[in-house]
């Protein structure tokens, strides 16, 4: 297997993604840039958030007999017990989406929790992209800050690694054939902007890109999106995007 990691911050220095591979376990977690007010009891950034419980997520998940959703409800407990006696939590707290995937034997298990992406490359050329669609659903029904933060990790409405461990139940989960898949990406919403706003590729194409030239695929969108008229242009320029991509 060959491992390819590119990423690209949108602040210099700031970012809030965090993606790694230990033994054969992958994860990328993308750190919610809400705005402070609603994670004002913490004094943590959100780029701490997201690569500590990167580092849990990925020591944890190294036991094969651990579910990736009970690794991650184990490692968002443990990462909550660094803070919650000097953060008020239930004020408000950093969060991140989450993409997990491990070998397990002739199957590859994977973990989707909110909308960060996975896409699976077959063998027989097809990519299936796995999301956590929940997010926009809400963002459609009731757009403003304060109507999407009310729905963040309650009944109804969408779910995100935070300090509650029961989100990790939450998450899309499944498993496919090792001998199936040609390649496995894990994408921030930063990369599939490609294809959902800039229309720069569908999944496919997108799925392509990666595997054969990620530096170019993250030029091409910086240029796309600084080159959006200011009528489409989203309330974020541009975002951090990071893609991991396991070559099998």
């Amino acid at each position: 297997m060959h491992i390819t990691l590119v990423s690209d911050p949108a602040v210099p220095g700031a970012d809030e993604d965090a993606a790694g591979v230990l033994g054969e376990v992958a994860v990328l977690l993308d750190g919610a840039g809400v705005p402070q007010r609603f994670r004002a009891g913490c004094h943590h950034s959100v780029a701490w958030f997201s690569h500590t419980l990167a580092a849990h997520l990925l020591g944890r998940a190294q036991d094969r007999a651990v579910p990736l959703s009970a690794a991650l409800a184990a490692a968002i407990t443990a990462v909550r017990a660094l803070h919650e006696d000097d953060c008020d939590l239930a004020s408000g707290s950093p969060s991140a989406t989450v993409v997990a995937v491990r070998r397990q034997a002739e199957h590859l298990e994977h973990l989707v929790l909110c909308d960060s992406s996975l896409l699976l490359g077959g063998t027989d050329g097809q990519v299936l992209r796995v999301s956590d669609a929940r997010l926009d659903e809400v963002v459609r029904a009731e757009p403003g800050a304060a109507s999407i933060e009310a729905r963040r990790n309650a009944p109804g409405g969408f779910w995100v690694a935070r300090h509650e461990p029961e989100a990790a139940d939450r998450a899309l989960v499944g498993r496919t054939p090792i001998a199936a898949l040609e390649s496995v990406h894990l994408v921030s919403d930063g990369v599939t902007r490609a294809v959902d706003m800039l229309g720069l590729h569908d999944d496919a194409g997108l799925a392509r890109a990666l595997r054969t030239d990620p530096t170019a695929l993250l030029r091409d969108l910086r240029r796309a999106e600084a080159a959006l008229p200011p009528a489409r242009r989203p309330r974020k320029p541009h975002d951090d995007a990071t893609a991991l991509t396991l070559h099998l």
